[in-house]
């Protein structure tokens, strides 16, 4: 027995590596500098109007959200690392690694574990909170509040459970520290995201069960009603959301299919599909009323780190309230990936909440049994993390090069921002406040000299010369790679006849011809660039080599005829 266990442990501990090591190779894989749809207006224009106006742009609404503590991470990111993403993506990965350690600490605060069963819960809980199937969340640098409102929900249920535990040891001091802490990590939930405003009111369901003194039970609504109040006062509904009780109302069946696939959707995202959602949705809300209906019956019997349970019920209430206001989205938008994390947290917290509260070892064998499956059934997902990004972050580069360039083409600009209207007056206010892309120094664009002096020839293509909505401004594409010093290069650069430079473009491209005539070293070669119109003659292509100097292409590219850039 304790070789089958000690084989399980390390298997399970395996798998949680295996989880975190790829997920954070599919974060450096996935990696784009650019702002991406939310981040301009979220982290770029709430930048620019907090130098204005900090304390009102600190608080201001965001569709439905008040993204308070994220942007306490936007802020410096844009500040001191360039709006790159740098600040913002690693906070994700640390607020993850934060919530797989209170998960790992309120667990393990219950139960004497060997050795072989802490390995085993540090798998499990690293193949939850590190999955690749909320791969939104960690590519996206606009996504903190995800893990924030669930790290702070936790901490808050958990710091209310040792307030009473201190308070039945007769320690009142402590007690009302805790208590204090989880007013304080419910306030922050509230203001991560907007579901954060249900985890007071959860708090006072567990003061009330935990049978908290008066001065509890009092000061937890008092807290509650002034976080509401400093939230919802200014707060309109945003276009992007229903009206919660119309919703329900008109549409029951469709919003319990919601809020089904939203508690499932890690299943579907692993191979099990729809139906595997739907069921492993209603086994969760199965399992929280089962739960529910046990503690109501049994109130004066020991629950061991009640605070899992009470994220549990947290998380079938947000998928209640997500349901609400995007059901006009459809009923598979409940299976978008961003949403994934609070399914994740539900499932671990509730496996982990059944396995220390179970009465008999044959119970604990089945929920441990039942823990493995749901583990690996996670972790086959982590093969997604092995997809290939390069046409995502290339196109956003392409589109980035664009806004630098006055080209406000939709088909290319939609690639970091779906509303390009809304997208060209943030750029320029952005240009204008040389921020992000535009910030003198950024290193994701060339800066040319003005005259090219090219050293060494390139291989490479020019696909064609187009016209682009901005008449002073032409797009070319084609590939490039510097056979000498045998790699892509990143940039490229658009001179005429006399070597004059005229524009820049920006590799990364896939281009199977290329790699197919180069070898593999060229498979991202494809370029894009931008330039004016050489006033007579035709364009050629330079490339920065690894040595400082330039190689330029044999190829050259003529003007197009006059023509719409809509047929481009």
């Amino acid at each position: 027995m304790k070789t089958t266990r000690f084989s399980a442990g390390h298997l399970l501990f395996a798998l949680g590596v295996f989880t975190f090591a790829t997920t954070l190779y599919a974060v450096w894989r996935h990696y784009s500098p650019l702002p991406f749809s939310d981040q301009w207006d979220g982290t770029i224009g709430f930048y620019m109007r907090a130098l204005q106006n900090p304390w009102h742009s600190l608080f201001e609404q965001h569709n439905e959200h008040r993204l308070t503590f994220s942007r306490l991470i936007f802020f410096p990111d844009v500040r001191y690392f360039g709006g790159r993403n740098l600040l913002s993506l690693a906070a994700n990965l640390v607020l993850a690694a934060l919530l797989a350690l209170a998960f790992y600490r309120v667990t393990s605060r219950y139960s004497s574990l060997d050795r072989a069963m802490r390995l085993s819960l540090v798998g499990v809980i690293l193949v939850f909170t590190f999955s690749w199937v909320q791969e939104e969340n960690f590519t996206w640098g606009f996504q903190s509040q995800w893990f924030a409102v669930y790290l702070f929900a936790l901490l808050a249920f958990h710091a209310l459970d040792l307030s009473a535990q201190t308070q039945a040891r007769g320690d009142a001091a402590k007690s009302l520290a805790w208590l204090i802490a989880a007013l304080a990590s419910g306030t922050i939930a509230a203001f991560s995201m907007s579901s954060g405003v249900l985890v007071l009111p959860v708090l006072i369901a567990q003061a009330i069960y935990q049978r908290l003194k008066l001065r509890a039970l009092l000061l937890i609504p008092a807290v509650t009603a002034a976080v509401w109040i400093g939230y919802f006062v200014d707060w309109h509904n945003s276009a992007s959301s229903g009206n919660f009780v119309a919703t329900l109302g008109q549409h029951p069946v469709v919003a319990v299919r919601y809020v089904l696939l939203y508690l499932g959707s890690p299943a579907q995202k692993a191979p099990l599909g729809y139906p595997g959602a739907y069921v492993t949705g209603a086994l969760v809300l199965f399992t929280l009323f089962a739960f529910c209906a046990k503690l109501l019956r049994h109130p004066t019997h020991p629950v061991r780190a009640i605070a899992l349970f009470s994220v549990s019920l947290f998380i079938a209430g947000n998928a209640l309230l997500t349901a609400s206001g995007r059901l006009g989205f459809g009923v598979e938008s409940a299976l978008s990936s961003r949403y994934t994390t609070a399914s994740l947290v539900a499932w671990l917290a509730l496996i982990l909440f059944a396995a220390l509260n179970v009465e008999t070892a044959d119970r604990r064998r089945k929920v441990f049994t039942l823990a493995v499956i749901a583990t690996v059934l996670i972790a086959s997902a982590q093969r997604f993390a092995f997809n290939d990004a390069h046409d995502v972050t290339h196109a956003r580069l392409v589109a980035g090069l664009a806004l630098r360039s006055h080209v406000y083409d939709p088909q290319i600009v939609t690639a970091v921002y779906p509303f390009p209207d809304t997208l060209v007056n943030i750029a320029k206010a952005a240009e204008e406040a040389q921020v992000a892309i535009f910030a003198p120094g950024q290193p994701d664009y060339l800066a040319p000299p003005q005259h090219i002096d090219s050293k060494s020839p390139c291989e490479g293509a020019i696909d064609g010369v187009f016209p682009t909505s901005n008449p002073d401004m032409l797009r070319a594409t084609g590939w490039i790679y510097d056979s000498n010093e045998q790699t892509t290069p990143r940039f490229v650069v658009v001179t005429d006849d006399s070597n004059t430079t005229l524009g820049t473009g920006v590799t990364g491209g896939p281009r199977p011809d290329a790699r197919a005539h180069e070898g593999r070293r060229a498979r991202y070669s494809g370029w894009t660039a931008f330039f004016k119109a050489p006033a007579q003659g035709e364009i050629h292509i330079a490339a920065p080599t690894a040595n400082g100097s330039y190689c330029a292409m044999k190829a050259s590219g003529t003007m197009p005829l006059a023509s719409s850039p809509a047929s481009h």
